[in-house]
């Protein structure tokens, strides 16, 4: 107990930092990532090399004005990246502190993907917007609206391009003063506000590893007083399923509370949309891994109270059952959980699913006997019917069950042989179990001779009901002795009793000493026990008469 104690102080803490850290890796090296996984779903990367969109941009498209802003924003030339703002001359001395909010506001509410901007020269007709317009996204307003971001197209000495339209330019300004991290954005030296990598500003890189101590600490605390409040309800409730999943749901709640923190105090980092959504899908991961870690650690701890039961301590078999079934639960909740996650990150996983079917299909008709008496010993196991010991007549087989494994039932005979009966078979059959009953029945017929008189026979019957009612081990609402029948060679008598008992060997020994008391109370009657016998009545027949043949009269033939 002391070693599991241990281990499991110490896989929350390695695990919930690891896998933040991990994650942040993850992001990282998003570049990388990118390419490797898509390709092993099969998802196509996306596009991102501006020589490669090149040849389907028109220079006057709106796709190449906003390409080349945000190029020129991205190296720090504000200035320049004013020319594609519309403003007027009176404005043009701060075009380019338009320019540098700007950018900063579309990092941080617009997730840019260029290809779903037009590049034709006149822009997208097939938009409801009207002529020379294109939107590229809305950010916050005023009055929890949504305000649109467009770019609009001009003519400047003679030469059409695209430029973010007035009213954009108009209500930068007002974006820039409601960012949460204006104050950041004013005070900070200029190189902890430069792009890092993946665009993210280096002082929120510096911030992140504060984010991840704070959120452990967070969590860690939130995790414990929910420990202590679910073991407040355990110790009312007095049950040991509840102290066990106390102790096995510890790390997965605190990196779910973890977690949770984060996602918190992600706002405070202020990182642009692209990166939010990111670091948001990595979370939501690893919200998920938390969930089916609780899961699998809700499956052993279901094992280890089932195996305290009484039941499963009788029985290797049940115990070995119990393993194996928790392996596959296990394995169940690795795959569930390998599947949600890479869909939580975003990543196809029908094909995954499909294919996870088939297999699933062909290995259920490959091992349809296997299965069926694997489950078949799951029943066995659940119903508790018998156990290894019992006495049991299944399908017309008596003897004592020797041993229930994981694909049959083994019984040992009265004649000491064994058969062998699959559990799928025996979870249908019809099982008549010896062990639960609480009392033995014990019936016979005394069968007297047809000497005994009505006199005698009642005799007979008092003494028995007599022998019956002063054995303690006789249940006295079971006794019945009565006259029966008037049978051809006996007149009988019936006896019914039920013995409190479950011993056989018991059974066997009150039996004896009942029945020879019978035998007492009959010869004390005066009479005695019949036996088969059957009379042959042979009746005499008077004698046949005899018939004396008739005799010629006539004379002699004198002799020659």
């Amino acid at each position: 107990m002391g070693q599991c104690v241990r281990r499991q102080r110490w896989v929350p803490a390695w695990i919930r930092v690891g896998l933040f850290a991990a994650g942040l890796a993850l992001l990282a090296s998003g570049a990388g990532s990118a390419q490797v996984f898509p390709l092993a779903l099969g998802k196509k990367p996306a596009v991102t090399d501006t020589s490669k969109r090149a040849g389907n941009t028109a220079p006057d498209s709106p796709r190449a004005a906003l390409s080349a802003f945000l190029e020129l924003t991205n190296a720090g030339d504000f200035s320049d990246a004013a020319q594609y703002l519309d403003f007027s001359a009176s404005e043009r001395e701060s075009g380019a502190h338009l320019a540098r909010e700007l950018s900063v506001v579309l990092d941080r509410y617009i997730d840019i993907d260029l290809d779903a901007v037009s590049g034709a020269s006149h822009g997208d007709t097939t938009a409801r917007l009207p002529d020379g317009a294109q939107q590229i996204g809305t950010v916050p307003g005023s009055h929890n609206r949504r305000d649109p971001v467009r770019l609009t197209r001009v003519t400047r000495a003679g030469v059409g391009r695209w430029v973010f339209s007035r009213s954009t330019v108009d209500r930068i300004a007002g974006w820039y003063d409601q960012l949460p991290d204006r104050w950041t954005l004013e005070h900070l030296p200029s190189r902890l506000l430069n792009a890092g990598p993946l665009g993210i500003r280096w002082w929120q890189w510096l911030a992140m590893p504060l984010l991840v101590l704070v959120s452990w600490g967070l969590g860690t605390v939130i995790g414990r007083l929910a420990r202590a409040l679910v073991g407040l309800v355990g110790r009312r409730a007095k049950s040991k399923w509840s102290e066990r999943l106390l102790r096995e749901l510890h790390g997965p709640f605190a990196l779910g509370a973890m977690m949770v923190v984060a996602l918190g105090l992600l706002p405070w980092l202020s990182l642009d949309a692209r990166a939010n959504q990111k670091i948001g899908t990595i979370i939501n991961a690893v919200l998920v891994i938390a969930l089916f870690w609780a899961l699998w650690r809700m499956v052993d701890g279901w094992r280890q109270v089932t195996v305290e039961e009484g039941w499963a301590q009788t029985s290797t078999t049940s115990r070995g059952l119990l393993s194996l079934m928790s392996r596959a639960a296990k394995a169940a909740v690795a795959v569930i959980g390998i599947v949600a996650v890479l869909a939580t990150l975003g990543y196809p996983v029908a094909a995954l699913l499909g294919g996870l079917g088939l297999g699933g299909l062909a290995f259920a008709l490959a091992a349809q006997k296997t299965l069926e008496n694997l489950f078949g010993a799951v029943s066995i196991g659940a119903d508790r019917l018998f156990r290894e010991g019992d006495t049991v007549t299944i399908e017309g087989v008596n003897g004592i069950v020797e041993a229930i494994g994981l694909r049959s039932t083994r019984i040992r005979t009265p004649e000491r042989t064994i058969v062998s009966m699959p559990n799928g078979k025996v979870a249908d059959a019809k099982i008549e179990a010896f062990a639960p009953r609480d009392r033995i029945r014990f019936t016979g017929v005394l069968q007297l001779v047809y000497d005994t008189t009505a006199a005698q026979m009642r005799a007979v019957i008092a003494g028995t009901e007599q022998v019956l009612r002063s054995e303690p081990k006789v249940a006295p609402d079971t006794i019945g002795v009565f006259f029966l029948q008037l049978s051809p060679s006996s007149l009988d008598v019936q006896v019914i009793a039920a013995f409190q008992t479950t011993n056989g060997s018991e059974f066997q020994r009150i039996r004896q000493d009942v029945l020879l008391r019978i035998m007492d109370a009959v010869e004390r009657a005066g009479t005695r026990f019949a036996f088969p016998t059957q009379t042959v009545h042979i009746a005499s027949l008077p004698p046949a008469p005899v018939s004396t043949p008739a005799v010629d009269a006539a004379p002699m033939p004198p002799p020659s």
